[in-house]
């Protein structure tokens, strides 16, 4: 026997799980099919939690009241779907202008005959209370509802088949959680189908609301274990963050899904920010696939600092370019080195080309035997050889100066 508490307590799991559900795919919305299917999942957790509240309303007004708020998630999970199913098969050139206005106009419409049923039974001819021991009310329905299911119908068989035939293009890695997917969607279509034909053990309990949350656990699971939606799988982090290399992945607006440790201290990045610094000037993106290599000068608070960059592109399983991947090493120090060699290299070049000189014919006084410079100056030749070639002299006497100068104290006898 089914009572409120029990129905509240089974849509609100229901609720929780999509909401759960929906929170990780959202954190991944950057990523193509991440949006919708996590806009999908929070219509199916406003559908559940409509359906808590409706089973405790004494009135026909009030269950109404709730069913029209209830439609706002009603008319969009099908249609989201789509949108991301469209997405994850990389076939989103199907989402043109009249595509789009095709497959929202039925659910906008639906939306205001909700709103307006008291005036009309084209959505619900009626709205019937539960009878005495039972919980569970009696939708019964106009015409327009089932152009609503059809539609409903048309779109997740579309999304479907879409989706297993891009199952067989994937990589075999991805191929599980493409399958959950469809899975999930397996699971939608069999509450639906019991609902919207009243049967089984309890016509109107709305198995749909209560399998869009088993879907949606199925869903996460694809999602967070096994990466449905990731562009860097969760399993390489770790690795990159042990490398001494900074990594940044970039998606297609050039925002940061990932910049590990190194990255943000040679960047000088908070770990939450949202772009590369404005001071790291990225090449522009294109279509090439060719990688990017430059140097560029990082300021800071410890002065700047050298950084070498390579930029590559990113292509996702399907070979469509997902993003950039940025590496970057600190070459501050080789930068430094590098200016001290060319300092040494300067100074080698000028002394050599001061010697050099000294090849040339050098004007010298035939008597004491001093230099003339190109300024017209007489100086000592020591003196003219030092300031030239950096020769430092060491003073002796050779052999004929020293018989000349002391010969003569050396031959008087002791």
């Amino acid at each position: 026997m089914l009572s409120p508490l029990g129905l509240t307590l089974a849509y609100s799991t229901s609720a929780l799980i999509s909401i759960a559900a929906a929170s990780a795919v959202i954190n991944r919305r950057e990523v193509r099919g991440g949006r919708a299917l996590g806009l999908m999942l929070l219509a199916a957790a406003l559908w559940a939690a409509c359906d808590a509240i409706e089973v405790h309303l004494p009135t026909v007004e009030g269950r109404r009241f709730i069913s029209q708020i209830q439609y706002f998630g009603v008319v969009s999970c099908a249609p989201f779907f789509f949108h991301a199913a469209m997405e994850l098969a990389r076939r989103e050139h199907v989402l043109t202008r009249p595509v789009l206005a095709l497959v929202w106009i039925i659910p906008i419409v639906s939306l205001f005959m909700a709103w307006t049923s008291e005036w009309h039974d084209m959505l619900w001819t009626s709205i019937e209370l539960p009878k005495p021991g039972q919980v569970l009310s009696t939708y019964n329905y106009g015409w327009w509802f089932w152009v609503l299911a059809i539609q409903h119908y048309t779109l997740t068989l579309m999304s479907t088949i879409v989706l297993l035939a891009a199952r067989r293009r994937v990589t075999r890695a991805f191929r599980a959680p493409m399958m959950a997917v469809v899975i999930a969607v397996a699971i939608a279509w069999v509450g639906n189908f019991l609902y919207i034909f009243k049967l089984g053990p309890w016509p109107g309990l709305n198995y749909l609301t209560m399998s869009l949350g088993l879907s949606g656990a199925v869903l996460a699971w694809a999602v967070v274990s096994e990466g449905l939606l990731d562009l860097l799988p969760r399993a390489r982090e770790a690795l990159i963050d042990t490398i001494a290399d900074g990594v940044i992945i970039l998606d297609r607006s050039d925002r940061v899904i990932y910049a590990n440790n190194t990255a943000q201290d040679h960047l000088g990045m908070s770990i939450d920010a949202a772009h590369v610094p404005a001071a790291v000037r990225l090449p522009e993106r294109n279509r090439s696939s060719a990688p990017w290599l430059g140097e560029m000068a990082v300021p800071g608070g410890n002065g700047t600092r050298w950084i070498d960059v390579r930029v590559d592109p990113v292509s996702d399983r399907w070979g469509d370019v997902a993003g950039r991947l940025v590496v970057t090493r600190d070459i501050t120090v080789r930068k430094a080195l590098e200016a001290e060699r060319e300092r040494l290299i300067g100074e080698l070049k000028t002394a050599l080309n001061e010697v050099h000189t000294l090849e040339d014919l050098l004007p010298i006084c035939a008597s004491c035997k001093k230099v003339r410079d190109d300024k017209g100056y007489w100086s000592q030749l020591d003196v003219y050889l030092r300031n030239r070639a950096a020769v430092e002299f060491t003073h002796g006497i050779c052999p004929d100066c020293d018989a000349r100068l002391y010969g003569q104290l050396k031959e008087q006898p002791e």
